[in-house]
């Protein structure tokens, strides 16, 4: 008999009241927490700021993953100016981080952050489903972001398959990375009062005192 845990199925309301509100952002907090993440806060979802620069550091210098993952420019569908107007439809998100150790998983050499993918996925992972228990509790816009690329953390195709003219093999996982849609995470993550500090090909992991996997969910 299958005893996997079943979630629930809220009645959608056009009106939450604030403090069942306030409950469930606390409630996902903890849950992003319990599932792995080393830090998580409830916050604005005006912190998400899209700045076009974001989205130009993934073609100069160009990312490893350009034009290789429907989730990634230039075949990403996703409009800056959407996403803009998309998170001031919002009011409150989740914003968590996982702390990755060693940091050479995703600061050291190329072997090294082959093996920094666990992270990656980890943090997809979370982001699914946190966005499924808000969907489940009536936040039916919930939208979950999480970094990198899904093609490196889930698949590990050499080319993604959609743009094989093939079925996605992980549909609910997937998703598109929070750089890709112009959100400044630096800026985020250092307004929520947390230590990131910048991770690029030829940087000493020595003199990086944390590297970290962010997601963000926006609930409602």
């Amino acid at each position: 008999m299958n005893q996997e845990k079943k979630g629930e199925a809220r009645l959608i309301s056009l009106k939450v009241d604030d403090d069942v509100l306030r409950q469930d952002l606390v409630h996902l907090k903890q849950m992003a927490l319990e599932l792995g993440a080393s830090m998580a806060e409830i916050v604005p979802a005006q912190w998400a700021e899209v700045d076009e620069r974001v989205r130009l550091k993934c073609a100069n210098p160009l990312c490893s993953y350009y034009g290789m993952c429907i989730q990634c420019p230039p075949h990403h569908g996703i409009d800056l100016e959407l996403m803009r107007r998309a998170i001031e439809r919002y009011q409150w998100a989740i914003l968590f981080a996982l702390d990755v150790k060693p940091v050479e998983l995703f600061a050291g050499n190329s072997e090294d952050r082959k093996a920094g993918i666990q992270w990656s996925r980890k943090c997809m992972e979370i982001t699914g489903q946190v966005e499924t228990l808000a969907f489940g509790r009536g936040y039916y816009l919930a939208l979950g972001l999480s970094q990198s690329c899904c093609q490196r953390a889930l698949c590990h195709q050499d080319r993604c398959l959609v743009l094989q003219g093939e079925k996605c093999p992980f549909p609910l996982k997937s998703r598109s990375s929070i750089e890709c849609l112009g959100i400044d995470v630096f800026r985020m993550v250092t307004r929520a009062g947390w230590e990131i500090y910048p991770i690029y090909r030829s940087v000493d992991p020595a003199k990086v005192p944390r590297a970290s996997a962010v997601g963000i969910v926006f609930v409602c």
